[in-house]
């Protein structure tokens, strides 16, 4: 005969606790004790990967146990004072205990400020003071926590369950104001920073969406104006990203001198037209990524976004690259005194971008097989 399974071990306490072992809420309060075990001290301790898995992993259980136990705060200052271009899109109702904010409230016990793009941007005083607090106070009240809940599992609840999850209700209440009175300060401080990191980014995109706006209107005067502002806005901000790129400076009116081009097609060179067209596109592109930031999000380390270096390069060099052609239509009557109709803006345009684009990713699909 085979041997026997080991017998289940008998549930044991009073009836409703005996229920209680059977319910997910008993699961957790077994893990955060297991976890608590091996759980490093926030403040102090040196804190790996592997280290801040053990402390997301107890937030989580505690951030479990407070929905079991009603244990609920308003959180939207996270949502509020998210930036509104930084990735990844933040939560629309968030809740629980995110373990980065321990990641960040180290940092600024630590360090003076964070710094984005080679530039140091420094907190208030004050945040860095309340660092050191929330972190002690988090040690403290995890402590607090697990020593609740050790005895309790020993001894089947024996001062009862329904005090028991009182208590630790309160106790988790604890953790969350201290929690929320020093996340949502932070958080500010940190919108502060971030409001300068993409000062710039905010600069482009408000002058594309008025030079838009203008193309609807068929203000070609706004139109005009806008547009070279935008690339200006432009150059500005490649200049300060590629220091390299100062060296020579865009000529004026770069965008209504290559529409120029193409409506002095005759008196153009061939090769002059196809920098003017090529200029044109890549700031059609350069456009249409900039109007879907807002949407797509981008990274507080500008150059890690490489859609929009690639773009903001490519603009630069195509600029460069049709100095002579548009030199040579600036000598010829303005644009806005010869042409009457049939001007340029993104809308009428973006079909041939996308046409374009599409037989180049065709074309390098086929050269693929």
């Amino acid at each position: 005969m085979g041997k026997k399974g080991k017998k289940k071990a008998k549930l044991t306490g009073t009836p409703d606790v005996v229920r209680f072992k059977g319910t997910r809420e008993f699961c957790l309060l077994q893990e955060c004790k297991e976890i608590q075990e091996s759980l490093p001290f926030v403040h102090e301790d040196p804190l790996d990967d592997f280290a801040y898995k053990k402390v997301a992993r107890f937030f989580n259980m505690v951030s479990l146990l407070a929905d079991f136990l009603g244990v609920h705060s308003n959180k939207d200052y996270r949502f509020n004072y998210f930036h509104r271009y930084l990735s990844p899109t933040p939560q629309f109702f968030p809740t629980g205990f995110d373990v980065n904010v321990i990641r960040e409230a180290r940092t600024a016990k630590d360090k003076p400020g964070l710094t984005f793009n080679g530039e140091l941007h420094t907190y208030d005083p004050s945040v860095k003071d309340e660092a050191d607090k929330f972190l002690r106070e988090v040690d403290s009240v995890m402590t607090k926590i697990a020593s609740e809940i050790e005895p309790r599992l020993k001894d089947d609840f024996a001062p009862g369950l329904p005090r028991f999850k009182a208590e630790l209700k309160i106790d988790i209440e604890k953790f969350d104001a201290l929690w929320v009175a020093f996340e949502e300060q932070f958080v500010k401080a940190r919108h502060e920073i971030m409001t300068k990191v993409f000062e710039q980014v905010e600069q482009i995109i408000s002058v594309e969406m008025e030079l838009t706006q203008a193309e609807e209107r068929h203000d070609i005067d706004a139109k005009q104006r806008l547009e070279n502002e935008f690339v200006h806005v432009v150059e500005q901000f490649t200049n300060k990203l590629f220091p390299e790129t100062a060296v020579e400076k865009f000529p004026t009116d770069v965008i209504p001198l290559a529409e120029a081009c193409i409506f002095y097609e005759s008196k153009c060179t061939e090769e002059w037209l196809q920098l003017a067209k090529h200029l044109i596109y890549e700031y059609l592109e350069l456009r249409i990524y900039v109007m879907k930031i807002p949407e797509q999000r981008l990274s507080p380390q500008l150059k890690e976004n490489p859609q929009f270096m690639k773009h903001l390069k490519r603009f630069h060099t195509a600029t460069l690259a049709a100095r002579e052609a548009l030199d040579f239509v600036s000598k010829l009557p303005q644009l806005i005194h010869a042409k009457t109709s049939d001007w340029m803006t993104k809308r009428l345009l973006e079909p041939d971008l996308r046409y374009i684009q599409k037989t180049a990713a065709l074309s390098v699909s086929e050269s693929m097989h």
